[in-house]
């Protein structure tokens, strides 16, 4: 398992922090809680291939 870094924003709180992705499936949907406020976060992984970063969105949980 390759995991890559991705600098990402709270959809709550709205403060930064670094997070571990993995980006071995095409597409990957998972929920994280933020390391400063606890809420849940959905992050949405898509594959840019082996040339690329993958790309990472994040989400509130309800949206």
């Amino acid at each position: 398992m390759n995991l890559e870094e991705h600098l990402v924003e709270c959809p709550y709180c709205g403060e930064a922090f670094t997070a571990l992705v993995d980006p071995s499936e095409d597409e990957a949907q998972y929920v994280e809680d933020c390391e400063v406020c606890c809420q849940p976060i959905v992050f949405s992984v898509t594959d840019n291939g082996p040339d690329a970063p993958c790309s990472v969105r994040t989400r509130r949980e309800n949206d």
